[in-house]
């Protein structure tokens, strides 16, 4: 279901493939996807060095 169907008073089967509002939505559904996606990025290589340098600081057991 479109989110726009409940909405908009303008709806009909197959409207939203020309409608403005529509495509507004769909461009911002994609910047925000796109932020979100940049976010969790630099994140995760931000949490993976810190695991490489923990693990690179950690004592060493000697091996018998």
């Amino acid at each position: 279901m479109l989110p726009c169907q409940d909405k908009c008073s303008a709806y009909c089967s197959g409207c939203h493939k020309t409608c403005m509002r529509w495509r507004r939505f769909q461009e911002e559904q994609r910047i925000q996807r796109e932020e979100k996606k940049s976010y969790l990025q630099y994140h995760a290589e931000r949490c993976a060095e810190t695991a490489r340098q923990l693990r690179r600081i950690q004592a060493r057991r000697p091996a018998w």
